[in-house]
């Protein structure tokens, strides 16, 4: 199977899980069932952030990282649409007011996540292990247990872009564009 369906397929259900069940637990289990999916084909990125640190540690080329991420936001995108099929409001809500304390939070368990990921995937010394997707998965539920209160445990842009999209579109402007869709196609076939 291609690498970036992959991707595609393994945000999308993370996005799923995150927006259906909100619970760190089925989150990071989640993550690391879809880990060990698609590892060995993709090498489980999941997250822009996770491309961009294999792109500066030479495992990917550039042209790779921009399917890569196409992949994850689009993947991103389709899932929140199912939540919202599913009836459930997905938000990445942050219950501070003080954006130092979002930006700080979410910053260091960034980091803890990609530090892990980089240790347990390209470390020489661990190559070949079993582990790899159940420390993923723990380091996302325990930093969505911390620091879930304060930033809303994103740690990964792909998992807030879709349901910040579909937060801005405004449906004034879609019904606008299918109006002028639908006058233009009228138009041209009359003339």
């Amino acid at each position: 199977m291609n690498k970036y369906i992959i991707e595609f397929l393994g945000t999308f259900f993370l996005v799923l899980i995150i927006g259906l069940s909100q619970n760190p637990l089925a989150i990071g289990l989640g993550l690391a069932v879809l880990v060990y999916m698609g590892a060995h084909i993709s090498g489980a990125h999941y997250n822009p952030v996770v491309s961009l640190a294999m792109l500066i540690n030479d495992q990917i080329e550039l042209k790779e990282f921009s399917f890569y991420l196409a992949s994850q936001l689009l993947g991103s995108v389709v899932a929140t649409y199912f939540i919202m099929l599913l009836g459930n409001d997905f938000e990445v809500i942050s219950n501070t007011n003080d954006i130092s304390s979002f930006f700080v939070a979410e910053i260091l368990f960034t980091f803890l996540l990609v530090f892990v990921i980089l240790n347990v995937a390209l470390n020489k010394n661990l190559e070949g292990n079993q582990f790899y997707g159940l420390a993923i998965g723990l380091t996302v539920t325990a930093g969505a247990f911390t620091v879930g209160n304060i930033s809303g445990a994103v740690f990964n842009p792909a998992v807030s872009f879709g349901p910040s999209l579909f937060s801005f579109i405004d449906p004034q402007v879609v019904g606008a564009n299918i109006s002028s869709s639908d006058f233009l196609s009228i138009t041209l076939s009359q003339g």
